[in-house]
């Protein structure tokens, strides 16, 4: 992905440009009305005021700090790492600072704006130190177990370094001078290095290359940072306009700040989320792509089926004429001959009238003429068509006897084939000696039942919804024992749907395997209309 330069989205980003100037215009506002009604607020007031400010300051700094370490857990960066612990440090120092003001209770020692200006100078330089940090650092990758440990840990070290320096104040130099009003040069001193590590931080983010967008809000937050230190350097006294105006430009920075780490935590779902949209469209297109492929195959399967039924059907028309004694007299091995032939070709022009079937109902072309028709005349008509193949491998064919007139409502030609699949099927895979029956149950709320049961080799229960699918087969391979395409059970499938019903089958390995296909009575299709 192609980085692009902070002027390059300044121009094109379109919505940035306009917030960001109308926030500058604002906080100039600020300024102005700081000078312009400048005052010093009474002591009775400011503390108040400046505690509640304190603690919209520490709230907000608590939230950066656990959404970046969040964001940190998930995508592991060392920008997030630094500004949770950098905000870590922060909250318990500015909590201490807003404590130690003239006006609030004593904190751990007596209260003086030398102690409330040193805990606050040095909340300024871990701010910077760590915005700087996290800028400079922030495009690594650091993975750290157990990185749950690092907020606690550093709140705790914040709170130790807290006691140290409220307890230590006397070896420590002046932040302010009681005596003069004014703040020392140490603390003038520190204010500017502050002001320039966040210029460092700021400018950083003004002339690298940045892919993320949210970096934006952090460089604005420099600025108004920068802004309110500009105000507490120059304030002339601890109560006044000016250094409220700081606290208040140290709020704004915070919010820009939670801002930036917001985005960047949401900016991954964001991406997340547009990235599963690009797939779902290449997915919705390879699928169209899919589909069309298959209507083509499946026109290429009808019409070449077509073509193949012709000569086909001419070769076993002609070889039936050769075995007709009119045409001349052949020998028992030319009749043999002619025969295997004759057969091979009907089994041939069976397959291929299997595989037109499924083309003709992927593309919708089927058409059911449904009549009543007599299961038992059915079964019958079926049985005496195949019991041959039977006779000759040596399996009994068992079908029940018409005791009571069972009726469906189907297609007599697609039932049969239905009927014809499934015994097919049960006489492939019965070894010699065995038997298949066909069973007929009727169900008055559902309709007919109609079973085939082998005791051939079985089918495993995870391959058991295999065999339904088009050119499946338990056994794919190319040395497998049974022969087959794998579409007979699938075509089976197909014309049971197409006349309402259902399909199943329940198999154990070496035992056997019962088929069994419900079709609906005229009087069922009636009521599911």
């Amino acid at each position: 992905m192609r980085t692009i330069s902070i002027k390059e989205r300044l121009l094109t980003g379109g919505r940035f440009l306009p917030k960001a100037v109308a926030w500058f215009l604002f906080f100039i506002f600020l300024v102005f009305l700081a000078g312009r009604y400048y005052t010093v607020i009474g002591q009775e007031i400011y503390p108040v005021l400046h505690m509640l400010i304190e603690f919209v300051i520490v709230a907000v700094a608590i939230c950066a700090a656990l959404m970046s370490w969040y964001d940190y857990k998930y995508k592991h960066e060392l920008k997030m790492l630094l500004l949770s612990l950098t905000f870590c440090l922060v909250a318990p120092f500015e909590f201490a600072h807003a404590l130690s003001y003239m006006g609030m209770p004593d904190f751990i020692t007596s209260n003086t704006v030398d102690k409330a200006s040193t805990l606050f100078i040095i909340t300024k330089l871990i701010l910077a130190v760590g915005l700087l940090a996290a800028v400079v650092y922030g495009e690594k990758i650091v993975v750290i177990r157990r990185s749950a440990l690092i907020p606690a840990l550093s709140f705790l070290l914040s709170i130790g370094v807290i006691y140290l320096i409220v307890t230590n104040l006397a070896v420590l130099p002046d932040m302010y001078d009681a005596a003069s009003g004014s703040q020392t040069i140490p603390k003038v001193f520190l204010g500017y290095l502050v002001i320039a590590i966040e210029a460092i931080a700021m400018l950083w983010i003004l002339t690298k290359k940045w892919a993320q967008s949210q970096d934006l809000y952090l460089g604005m937050a420099l600025i108004i940072i920068i802004m309110s230190d500009l105000a507490f350097i120059y304030y002339l006294s601890p109560y006044d306009t000016y250094n409220l105006l700081g606290h208040i430009f140290q709020v704004f920075s915070f919010a820009f700040i939670f801002k930036a780490i917001i985005d960047d935590a949401l900016g991954m779902l964001y991406e997340t989320n547009r990235t599963l949209a690009r797939q779902w469209e290449m997915l919705a297109e390879k699928n169209q792509q899919l589909l069309e492929a298959d209507r083509l195959k499946d026109e290429f399967l009808a019409n070449t089926n077509h073509e193949l039924r012709t000569p086909l059907s001419a070769i076993i028309a002609f070889t039936e004429i050769l075995l007709d004694e009119c045409t001349g007299t052949l020998n028992e091995m030319q009749k043999d001959y002619l025969g295997e032939i004759s057969d091979s070709g009907k089994e041939l022009l069976g397959r291929i009238n299997g595989f037109l079937d499924l083309s003709k109902i992927a593309a919708g072309k089927t058409v059911l003429y449904k009549e009543v028709l007599n299961v038992y005349e059915l079964i019958g008509e079926v049985s005496s068509r195949i019991r041959p193949l039977f006779n000759q491998k040596g399996i009994t064919l068992e079908i029940p006897r018409a005791d009571i007139s069972v009726k469906v409502w189907g297609d007599r030609d697609k039932t049969g084939q239905i009927l014809t699949n499934l015994l097919s099927n049960a006489l492939k895979f019965t070894a010699p000696g065995g038997q298949v029956t066909v069973g007929v149950e009727q169900d008055d709320s559902a309709g007919v039942y109609i079973s085939v049961t082998d005791t051939g080799i079985g089918i495993e229960a995870v391959d058991q919804e295999k065999i339904f699918q088009s050119f499946q087969q338990v056994d794919g391979t190319t040395s497998r024992k049974y022969s087959g395409t794998g579409i007979g059970l699938a075509l089976a499938k197909e014309l049971v749907d197409l006349h309402g019903g259902h399909i199943g089958v329940s198999s154990e390995i070496n035992k056997g395997s019962t088929f069994t296909f419900m079709l609906p009575t005229e009087e069922t299709e009636e009521k599911g209309r």
